[in-house]
């Protein structure tokens, strides 16, 4: 930085960092002379450019901050912390909070009207819901009929998801329907992201299963029972009866009426 006069001491309450409108940017002041008054928190006073060495009165106001209810978790246990950011802060699921010490990312958003919100303003937020990190992956959200399951895919550097695609999970291959990436929700075959822009997955199942607890039956024979094995060997049955050659027709009880035979049930 040009301009004479010594710096100040570390620490000193002498000097501050100001704007200086002879400048044009903020520059090293030494403070000459301090006084009251001015907006609330607010510091107002007489300061010299360190660059240009011009005296002016200054009024330096603390940014504005707004405060936010943070639960932390950790296993089953959890914690609550305040935590005072700028207003204008950009919050967003899945990434870490500048600013807060300690590592997690955001994972739930409540805003001040009581709804969930994938990102939002600082000054929109009522509590942020923080959790350590965690390996990297994409929620896969496989539709199957009137049912649907949720899988976690891990997210590998270079693969890149589209619409109409084929994707192999562990449970077997599914269909890509549609993608939830830059806050909208693309259909269209043939859009797609790399997996780090994507937050959501929704697939349809290539092949529908059967119906049952599991999700695939083996395929196996038809089961016989041991009664059935055992019912081939010989047991109790009722005789047929003797048989015999017929060598005269029996008498018809008219000349063309139908031969009269009788026979037993058995």
């Amino acid at each position: 930085m040009g301009g004479g006069g010594e710096a100040p001491a570390a620490g000193t309450l002498g000097a501050a960092q100001l704007y200086c409108e002879a400048c044009g940017q903020e520059t090293l002041h030494r403070i000459v002379r301090l006084s009251r008054g001015g907006p609330r928190r607010a510091v107002a006073g007489l300061a010299r450019c360190r660059v240009c060495r011009l005296t002016h009165p200054f009024v330096s106001v603390p940014p504005r901050r707004t405060a936010i209810d943070v639960v932390v978790s950790s296993g089953a246990e959890s914690r609550r912390e305040r935590l005072e950011l700028p207003p204008e802060t950009m919050l967003r699921l899945d990434e870490p909070v500048a600013g807060r010490e300690g590592a997690g990312r955001i994972r739930r958003i409540d805003r001040t009207d009581g709804r969930a919100a994938e990102r939002a303003r600082a000054d929109h937020v009522r509590t942020l819901w923080i959790a350590p990190e965690r390996p990297a992956t994409v929620r896969v959200a496989v539709i199957g009929g009137a049912r649907s399951t949720t899988e976690q895919l891990p997210v590998r550097p270079g693969l890149r998801l589209a619409v109409g695609e084929l994707l192999r999970l562990p449970d077997g291959p599914v269909m890509i329907a549609a993608l939830r990436a830059r806050e909208k929700t693309w259909r269209q075959e043939g859009d797609g992201f790399p997996v780090e822009e994507v937050r959501v997955v929704y697939a349809r199942r290539t092949a529908i299963p059967p119906a049952g607890s599991r999700p695939w039956s083996r395929l196996r024979g038809t089961p016989s029972s041991r009664a059935s094995s055992r019912s081939a060997t010989s047991r109790s049955r009722s005789s047929p009866g003797t048989r015999r050659n017929r060598a005269v027709p029996r008498a018809r009880s008219a000349g063309s009426g139908a031969t009269e035979s009788s026979s037993s049930f058995s």
